[in-house]
């Protein structure tokens, strides 16, 4: 993939780490790079982000596709709210595979269709995570983006294969706007999305060279 590696950035503002099947939130400010890590490999995470000045106004997947007007996001494309404004722009991506057509996991995916009740889901981990940082602010699994999920578009149909990218992938993000971060590391482990083994994930946050 093009861009600047990871190691071009100046100072390591943060650093959160992501257990498998958990969700943590950081706050992130314009003009950083947000680095989102796959730290054991072949890992999904689902992302969700508000505005810090106006937690109504949030990153939108649905959003995103008809800003874009494509499926999967790329190298330079930017990231929208449900108001349409930039929050992201892609610098460098090591994995090309994201999805932003299917809503995050919640209990009533697995009660549905795998007949699993209490399974852990990356909407309850999202809603833990905005909890524990102190907003009550509402999550709503259709504004999630699935970062590094391995998705296929085929005769019509969504087709879910384990995710081929190796431990240490990175997407870096420039941050465009004050936001409020969260990620799930998916704890689906009866699909091939993060090949039937959740594992963790970091948020590392980056001041670029100059600052």
């Amino acid at each position: 993939m093009v861009g600047p590696s990871p190691r071009t950035y100046e100072t390591l503002a943060r650093e959160v780490v992501v257990p498998a099947c958990e969700a943590r939130a950081v706050e992130v400010h314009a003009g950083q790079i947000l680095q989102l890590v796959d730290l054991e490999g072949q890992q999904v995470g689902d992302l969700i982000a508000y505005r810090l000045s106006d937690p109504s106004e949030v990153f939108s997947a649905g959003h995103t596709v008809s800003a874009l007007t494509r499926m999967v996001p790329g190298i330079g494309d930017e990231l929208f709210s449900n108001h349409r404004r930039p929050l992201f722009r892609i610098l460098h991506d090591d994995v090309g595979s994201h999805d932003l057509i299917v809503p995050c996991c919640d209990p009533e995916r697995y009660s549905r269709d795998y007949g699993v009740h209490g399974h852990g889901s990356c909407l309850a981990s999202l809603e833990a995570a905005v909890a524990a940082s102190g907003r009550d602010w509402p999550v709503r699994g259709e504004t999630a983006w699935n970062v590094f999920m391995n998705n296929r578009h085929e005769d019509g149909r969504i087709v879910t294969y384990e995710p081929p990218h190796q431990a240490g992938a990175t997407i870096d993000l420039a941050v465009l706007d004050d936001l409020l971060v969260v990620l799930s590391a998916c704890p689906q482990d009866l699909s091939p999305c993060n090949a039937y083994d959740p594992t963790s994930m970091a948020l590392r946050v980056w001041e670029p060279e100059g600052e």
